[in-house]
């Protein structure tokens, strides 16, 4: 099994800093011991997985730049952060930051608060939140901010992330010195990028600041948590992963009828669809929010 070290770039100076000679670098070389991945840039092992590869490619251009760090999209890929750019991560560019910027070589000038990472200095959760939300439509840097919300608020207790403390003062922290939609709406209590992608459209729909893994009890008393709560409406996202397993299939219906029996209408999305025509799935939710409105003005 390949190690995180095998897949760490080196240069020749590293190699013979840590005790090899020039005749064993040469033979490495020479043997396919090692693999270029770019100019005087060696691996033992090539990733396979789509992040590593992108992270690979980061920390190859990081090696000869001591001043340069990753910014945007491969300081996404570096933190682990969800990926909002529906591509592969190994056919996005590397974004480095630096004291001087460098368009044809993917540098920007930048100055930030960074942290280390296995693959070299990235701008630390905030700053890359600011330049998601700075650089991509709101659904998309919300599948980031969302996540970074979470790491901030550095809690799993789920009723505390569903809290309006928790989510303002992680909203605080992020819109201190930026004051861009993705960071003020950001949300500790979303727990999948679909869930935040969707909320993003619905916020651009015209709905006001959807409360996300919203606590409610079923009619049985059993406690649970609503994807997205929609003046009484549930509305969960979900993967069609999820389904292929029957006991999961089962408790999800047992929840369902739950919930719906203790007063709250289900609204459905998959995942899937939401990405693909996220256009439709706002139709589909209006229709069905404005059913439910008709029905409550009736009985009232």
């Amino acid at each position: 099994m390949d190690t995180t070290a095998d897949l760490l770039p080196i240069t020749r100076c590293m190699a013979i800093t840590a005790g090899l000679t020039p005749w064993q670098w040469r033979t490495m070389i020479e043997t396919g011991a090692l693999v270029r991945i770019r100019r005087g840039v060696y691996v033992r092992v090539l990733a396979t997985d789509d992040r590593a590869i992108h992270a690979q490619r980061v920390a190859a251009q990081l090696l000869p730049r001591t001043d340069h760090f990753a910014v945007s999209t491969s300081a996404v890929a570096l933190l682990g952060l969800p990926n909002p750019y529906f591509r592969r991560w190994r056919n996005l560019p590397v974004q480095l930051g630096g004291p001087k910027s460098r368009p044809g070589r993917g540098v920007r000038r930048a100055e930030a608060a960074l942290i280390p990472t296995i693959w070299g200095p990235s701008t630390d959760l905030i700053d890359t939140a600011v330049t998601v939300a700075a650089e991509l439509p709101l659904p998309q840097a919300l599948m980031v901010t969302d996540a970074i919300a979470r790491r901030l608020a550095a809690t799993e207790d789920r009723f505390v992330l569903a809290s309006e403390r928790c989510r303002t003062e992680v909203r605080r922290r992020l819109t201190l010195h930026s004051d861009l939609p993705a960071l003020r709406l950001a949300n500790p209590a979303a727990e999948s990028p679909a869930e935040s992608f969707y909320r993003g459209h619905m916020l651009i729909a015209g709905y006001k600041d959807p409360p996300c893994g919203v606590p409610r009890r079923g009619a049985s008393g059993a406690q649970y948590f609503i994807d997205i709560l929609l003046d009484g409406l549930a509305i969960e996202i979900d993967g069609l992963v999820k389904y292929t397993d029957p006991r999961a299939i089962r408790d999800e219906k047992t929840r369902e009828d739950d919930l719906r029996a203790a007063g709250h209408p289900f609204h459905r999305a998959w995942a899937d669809d939401c990405f693909t025509d996220p256009e439709h799935e706002m139709v589909r939710l209006r229709g069905k929010y404005a059913q439910l409105r008709l029905i409550g003005s009736a009985r009232g």
